[in-house]
């Protein structure tokens, strides 16, 4: 059986995610082809898959790394333009490899172009609710209102087109462990057709050896270690990297700092001040992961996920107007496993306050273990494989 699967390619949540999928496919002897574009085709490529670059499609974004919505819209004819050409891309490819299934991860062109080609096909979602990002207070009510028209004419556009899958999964926790519920929908339409398969992982922490080996193999058996592992797109890795090194230089409290840029196909090292490692990518963050004390993060879905299969509280901190990151991170936050300080409020007091809370609280690791024990019942790739492999029979 051949596995088309397209994730999208904005930051390496979704290419994560699908592999973790493939994996499991390729252990049951099947195959898999990649279809996407940015940072997830170096990074799929490294991971040994065969992968077909997409057209890119992108939001644009400020120096600091938050969305710029007005320069986005403004952008509307481009953007259609490089969609339609992902969707022709699509048709072509699945043309060329004549899947067996196509799986898509919050990509509507895989979806519509093997919808046009017949094939089954599969959405990989955790996002169907479309919020627009307020960063200013509106000066008119108008504002509130055409910004609410514009979000349900979305809603309703994404909802019919989403509905072209013959199954969606969705790489979350049921209630009450659910990461996305704020950004989840799930409308009457395809109320039957959708199916929580808890989130998607490639390694598990009882694949690991004992947190307390990593953490002797690590040099930190005496102090406390904060994993930073930033996602998303290269300005908001870029940017937030440079103001946590400053924050931990001018705090230098008594632990350990391991940093991952994010950066896949960059081999990049160095050390500050003795006690901060920055790395540009970190090929055993499952082992940095297990031996944490907490782990600072955006808020990215499968970032969060990862923390709460592992244990780890958590200090989040979303990127201005990400309303799926600030979403994710309140769901963490109402676990009690997490710590909000959002972007457009992070200063040297913001972060030292939450730090220290985390750390010294020993209510976010109890918290944190309880939710781990709950995550562990769910093994969600094997899930996934099974679901493909009957729907790509027709056993569905």
């Amino acid at each position: 059986m051949l596995v088309y699967m397209a994730p999208c390619g904005i930051g390496l949540g979704h290419a994560a995610r699908t592999l973790a999928i493939a994996k499991e496919l390729v252990k049951r002897g099947h195959e898999v082809v990649f279809s996407t574009y940015g940072e997830a085709v170096e990074y799929l490529r490294k991971e040994g898959f065969k992968v077909l670059k997409a057209p890119q499609v992108e939001y644009k974004q400020r120096d600091d790394g938050t969305i710029d919505l007005k320069l986005t819209l403004s952008r509307g004819p481009s953007i259609l333009y490089r969609f339609m050409r992902q969707v022709g891309a699509e048709i072509y490819y699945t043309g060329q490899y004549k899947p067996d299934i196509v799986v898509s991860d919050t990509r509507l062109s895989a979806v519509m172009a093997s919808a046009f080609r017949l094939i089954p096909r599969i959405l990989i979602i955790n996002q169907l609710l479309i919020v627009i990002p307020k960063l200013k207070p509106p000066r008119r009510q108008f504002v509130m209102k055409v910004k609410g028209m514009f979000e349900r004419l979305s809603l309703e556009i994404l909802s019919r087109l989403w509905n072209l899958s013959d199954l969606i999964m969705i790489p979350d926790f049921p209630p009450p462990l659910t990461i996305s519920k704020n950004n989840l929908l799930i409308k009457d339409e395809y109320a039957d057709k959708s199916i929580f398969i808890g989130p998607l992982i490639p390694t598990r922490p009882e694949e690991l050896p004992p947190r307390e080996e990593l953490r002797r193999k690590l040099g930190v058996e005496d102090r406390p270690l904060i994993f930073v592992a930033l996602s998303g797109t290269l300005y908001e890795k870029l940017n937030i990297c440079g103001l946590l090194i400053d924050f931990f230089r001018k705090h230098r409290g008594n632990y350990y700092v391991i940093m991952s840029q994010g950066l896949p196909g960059v081999h990049e090292f160095y050390e500050v001040d003795g006690f901060i490692k920055v790395y540009s990518w970190i090929r055993n963050r499952y082992e940095v992961l297990k031996a944490a004390d907490l782990l600072i993060c955006h808020g990215g879905h499968t970032t969060i996920a990862e923390a709460m299969y592992y244990g780890v509280p958590m200090i989040v901190i979303p990127t201005t107007g990400h309303t799926e990151r600030m979403g994710n991170a309140k769901s963490a936050e109402e676990l009690g496993i997490a710590r909000i300080v959002p972007q457009e409020k992070l200063t040297y007091k913001t972060l030292k306050e939450a730090l220290e809370d985390v750390l010294s609280n020993p209510e976010y690791r109890s918290k944190a273990m309880k939710v781990r024990e709950l995550a562990s019942q769910f093994h969600a790739q094997a899930m996934a494989a099974g679901i493909i492999e009957k729907l790509a029979m027709g056993a569905m």
